[in-house]
């Protein structure tokens, strides 16, 4: 069964290594570039209420977790193993200072053996998380390399940018 709950980054972090550096493997256009997440902003970002780290959890099923459903979290005290996350900025745009928050996406991750709907929970769990911070919009993107453009737009998202890089 997997669960999707957000964690705070000092939990995250003990245990993200593996699953940071497969996505850093599969995904990286720049494999020269140190993958060194940045604990200390993000949780600084988190104490001010603009960082979120969601994870997705593989755990064993238990009785306490008859019927409560795939989305239902645990309740016997077991973690379970990560699978996934999806890390997020929380903040008003730079362009709508007027407006209400923004979920900006800034990473998202699901192992391959979990992949089969995992994402998609993990994003429409975000959306829960997202409502519930006060956001109005959710910024997500993907890699030209790894398109997930069918998923996003299954799931009601639009195209609205393309986004390029240049080393310098």
């Amino acid at each position: 069964m997997t669960t999707f709950q957000v964690e705070p980054v000092e939990v995250w972090e003990k245990e993200c290594s593996a699953l940071v550096y497969a996505h850093w493997q599969e995904l990286g256009l720049d494999l020269d570039l140190e993958i060194a997440p940045d604990f200390a902003a993000m949780k600084q970002l988190e104490s001010m209420g603009m960082f979120k780290v969601i994870t997705a959890r593989e755990v064993e099923e238990c009785d306490a977790h008859t019927g409560g459903g795939e989305d239902a979290g645990c309740i016997c005290g077991e973690s379970g193993r990560l699978v996934g996350y999806l890390l997020a900025v929380i903040n008003t745009h730079l362009h709508y200072r007027t407006s209400p928050k923004m979920f900006i996406a800034d990473a998202y991750y699901v192992s391959p053996e979990c992949r089969s709907g995992t994402g998609a929970k993990l994003i429409r769990f975000s959306e829960q998380v997202a409502r519930g911070v006060g956001a109005i919009k959710i910024y997500l993107s993907c890699k030209a390399h790894k398109d997930h453009t069918t998923l996003f737009q299954a799931l009601g998202y639009r195209l609205s940018d393309h986004a390029f890089t240049r080393r310098i």
